[in-house]
């Protein structure tokens, strides 16, 4: 009998070797998935927030923002990016952040979308990054003596900056940003549940992670249901 003793040994060498390659992979795999917690990669409601349907039962992402947001312009960027890479799974809706006292960028915002120029609105949104520039053109002769190096009929633009439409919409506005408690920017809402600020908005890569983990999350919790 001893003479199979060695085969014996190379046997349990072998199993020992599958069994440990086995636990590293499977580690490697843990390490691999995305740790990211509540109140720390991201905020949850108390309450969630009915956002409605129609959309094709896509997650709704909504970004608020201002013009005198320097992350605001990275996260543009990101969060098109990324409905355009998971136009199947989400929408995104963006909005101006507008209170009572502070309705002037909303009004912008607005205008120059009912006047289908919102490629001049988002070229906006990158001038004023800085506070300087942002301050310089929140008076209305500088504006629009910007609005003419962008050939924008300026001259339309106050009528509809002073219409019923753009008021009843910065209204609305008021009211969205009250709504979801909006209290920085950018600030990010994913089903009326989840809320990303600029602690996650700032890098590329972090925040497609952050983004995918909510999204899957949302996409697993429907498919219960």
């Amino acid at each position: 009998m001893k003479k199979f003793y060695p085969y014996l040994f190379l046997a349990l060498i072998l199993c020992f070797s599958v069994t440990a390659g086995a636990n590293v992979r499977s580690l490697t795999e843990q390490e691999a998935l995305p740790n990211f917690a509540d109140g720390r990669d991201y905020f949850s409601y108390a309450v969630p927030i009915p956002v409605g349907d129609g959309r094709e039962n896509r997650i709704l992402i909504q970004s608020f923002f201002d013009y005198d947001c320097r992350v605001c312009v990275n996260t543009q960027d990101i969060l098109v990016l990324y409905s355009q890479i998971n136009s199947h799974k989400v929408v995104l809706e963006e909005y101006p952040v507008a209170t009572a006292q502070a309705r002037f960028s909303a009004r912008v915002f607005y205008s120059l979308q009912q006047m289908n120029n919102e490629d001049i609105s988002d070229l906006l949104l990158f001038e004023t990054d800085d506070p300087a520039r942002y301050q310089a053109l929140s008076v209305m002769d500088n504006l629009l003596g910007w609005l003419r190096e962008q050939k924008i009929d300026v001259s339309a633009f106050k009528a509809v900056f002073n219409s019923e439409a753009v008021a009843k919409k910065t209204e609305e506005a008021i009211q969205r940003t009250e709504k979801y408690g909006v209290f920085t920017y950018p600030f990010v809402v994913i089903d009326g549940r989840f809320v990303l600020t600029s602690s996650t908005l700032y890098n590329d890569d972090y925040t497609f992670a952050v983004l995918n983990f909510l999204v899957d999350k949302i996409t697993a919790e429907r498919g219960v249901k």
